[in-house]
């Protein structure tokens, strides 16, 4: 403590003096020889001289050195700061009672003691001290459970010049401990861990805290399930993690000769986190770590390369190598996300051929490495490119319901053709040669706006070329010729139909073998009747439907060098075959039952006006159905013999107006 010396005043005397226009000040009296500290401060509770005060512990002060004072002459004040005085000097409106004080806040306090010679005057002592309080908060700090039994104990910050720590309730101290350090200690979980905190100017001011060891979950061996460059390298690499519980430290680790232990320390991981991106990091080798709090025990997950993959195209084909930072099992290359090849661990290049001029591919590598990991490359992107031809597309002719004509080009699998690209049609033949305006392969069609009549009249044959992106263009496809089909009625009543056609031609040569089947079709195209397989160009329908006025039909083509599942369809010709009314000349309405009644029988009979006229141009019957007959009444009477005469009038199946006439005779 410090003291200061100035000549003696008699403080409290100048109090009682007239105002002053300054604050009147106390002089400092010097120590007495051989006395360091003129008074001193004893711990109530303990009877311990202290030189530091504890907040919320009393003292008391007495004179020292062997100074006698009596208590009514003597005075002590406790000011908040530095050599503080009290105002004008005066220490009696804060005379400390019984000479005690208990602080309430730390900090910086002068206590000054002021002691008279006599009641009735003389001179006064005044002396000074500077008192550091402390407080004695619990201590802060946060224990983390690890393996073997022991816990890794960090302290905070608490404001003690010294720490200890017990295991137990009764075990020894451990200390002293510095505040920011970590100690590991001997305890299992569910132990209690009391940390105490202690002053070295006052060990009377001391706090505690006592905390329980907390449970540690099992330890697992990490896993770095999939790792994902997501650029070139260095650059932002993906990690797919699991199997981090709680309470361990989790750390990215790649391979590095020069670093100790041969891995060098990338980024650390959370506990039960999912994924992880690293930014700026090289090629290499990758593992996830784990260690105890304490370091007492660790685990790593298998080692993942990383993949750097590059592609080149020339000539139609994409050419792919890569570098792998360490072993694999085997790769699988992956062309716009669908797995296009499987590769052994050996590889480092791979040649695509089939690919399209002028079509950008996305392509990845996947690696399988060990424990179950993957490897992924970034993914690359070329446009194929080429000077050579692309091959020839392969062409389909054939007829719609509505008998249009339309070509359709395809990769010679079926495969549609790759977009970007012209088709350019020609026709030979039929109603003469021609070159059709090019056609984006987007559409892949084309109709020819010949009409049927000139195409029945003198079939054609069409090629095709494909120009693709690149500007090259493919040879002619092999010739198509659709199949044109006529049928006419093979007897004078139409009640068989004979049909014929021309030969298909499809993509294929020449030689390779049609397979035809004729279709019967209702009038919105549903197919009623298939025939079976037909090599031959005709075919005899000996039982068409009865019910039906119009005929359909269209020939199926399969075969001649088609796709698997791909037809050609001929036009949809017709035979229209003409109404028939069969009506009796005569009936007898005598009620013996036989010929009672005019019936009407015929062919394709539908939506018709039936009546019967008498002599005087009468109507005396109706019918719109079939199912209508006439007993030869007329308005209720009986029947009259006589002949009458009747009409049917309607309008067929094609459209046409149709009429019949005939008469009827009614005997008795």
């Amino acid at each position: 403590m410090k003291f200061l010396s100035l000549p003696l005043l008699l403080c409290w005397l100048l109090a009682l003096l007239p105002a002053a226009p300054a604050r009147a000040q106390c002089t400092i009296s010097s120590p007495p020889a051989g006395c360091a500290n003129p008074f001193t401060a004893t711990d109530v509770q303990s009877g311990q001289e202290v030189q530091a005060l504890c907040v919320g512990r009393p003292v008391r002060f007495t004179p020292a050195c062997g100074r006698v004072v009596p208590a009514n002459l003597l005075y002590y004040n406790a000011l908040p700061g530095t050599n503080s005085q009290p105002p004008n000097c005066d220490p009696a409106p804060g005379k400390l009672p019984n000479d005690t004080y208990t602080p309430t806040v730390a900090g910086t306090f002068t206590i000054l003691e002021l002691s008279n010679t006599s009641v009735s005057g003389g001179t006064g002592t005044v002396y000074i001290r500077n008192f550091q309080v402390v407080a004695a908060p619990a201590p802060g700090f946060t224990l983390a459970s690890c393996l073997n039994n022991t816990v890794a104990l960090t302290l905070a910050a608490s404001g003690y010049d010294q720490y200890f720590a017990q295991v137990g309730g009764g075990g020894a101290l451990i200390g002293p401990l510095a505040a920011g350090s970590t100690t590991t200690l001997p305890a299992a979980a569910g132990s209690s861990i009391t940390v105490i905190g202690r002053y070295l100017t006052n060990n009377l001011c001391s706090g505690q805290a006592t905390q329980t060891v907390p449970a540690l979950a099992a330890p697992q061996t990490p896993t770095l399930g999939r790792l994902t460059v997501q650029g070139a390298l260095p650059g932002s690499i993906a990690l797919d993690i699991s199997n981090l519980p709680a309470g361990y430290l989790y750390d990215v680790q790649r391979a590095d000769a020069s670093s100790p232990g041969g891995f060098r320390r990338v980024q650390t991981a959370l506990a039960g986190s999912g994924t992880l991106t690293l930014a700026g990091a090289p090629a290499g080798q990758y593992r996830l770590g784990r260690r105890d709090v304490c370091r007492t025990d660790s685990a790593f997950s298998a080692l993942v390369p990383t993949i750097a993959l590059s592609a080149a195209s020339l000539n139609n084909v994409n050419n792919l190598t890569w570098q792998t930072a360490g072993p694999v099992a085997g790769y699988t290359v992956l062309r716009d996300g669908t797995a296009l090849a499987t590769l052994p661990a050996t590889a480092t290049s791979y040649a695509d051929a089939a690919v399209a001029c002028g079509t950008r591919y996305a392509y990845r590598l996947q690696a399988a490495g060990a424990g179950g990991s993957h490897s992924v490359s970034a993914t690359v992107a070329v446009a194929t490119v080429s000077t050579l031809a692309p091959p020839a597309p392969l062409l389909n002719a054939s007829f719609d319901l509505a008998n249009r004509f339309t070509l359709t080009a395809t990769q010679a699998n079926g495969v549609a053709l790759p977009a970007g690209g012209q088709l350019l049609y020609s026709r030979q033949g039929g109603p003469g040669a021609l070159d059709f305006a090019a056609v984006p392969t987007a559409t892949d069609t084309l109709r020819d706006p010949a009409t049927l009549a000139a195409l029945l009249a003198a079939p054609p044959c069409y090629t095709a070329r494909l120009l693709d992106v690149c500007g090259n263009t493919s040879a002619a496809s092999q010739p198509t010729c659709p199949s044109l089909l006529a049928v006419a009625a093979a007897d004078p009543d139409g009640l068989t139909a004979q049909l014929s056609w021309s030969a298909f031609r499809g993509p294929g040569s020449p030689a390779a073998g049609v397979s035809y089947r004729v279709l019967t079709l209702a009038a919105d195209g549903t197919v009623l009747a298939t025939s079976g397989a037909l090599t031959g160009l005709t075919y005899l329908d000996p039982a068409p439907p009865t019910n039906r006025q119009i005929l359909r039909y269209r020939v199926q083509a399969s075969g001649a060098g088609l796709p698997a599942g791909a037809v050609s369809y001929s036009n949809v010709a017709s035979l229209t075959r003409r109404p028939l009314l069969v009506v009796p000349n005569a009936f007898t309405p005598n009620g013996d039952g036989l010929n009672d009644v005019l019936e009407l029988k015929g062919r394709y009979l539908t939506g018709f006006i039936f009546v019967v006229i008498n002599r005087d141009g009468q109507e005396v019957f109706r019918a719109t159905d079939r199912g209508q007959t006439w007993d030869g009444t007329i308005r209720g009477h009986a029947p009259i013999s006589s002949a009458y005469v009747w009409r049917l009038t309607l309008r067929d199946e094609a459209g046409q107006d149709f009429s019949q006439t005939g008469t009827v005779t009614i005997l008795r």
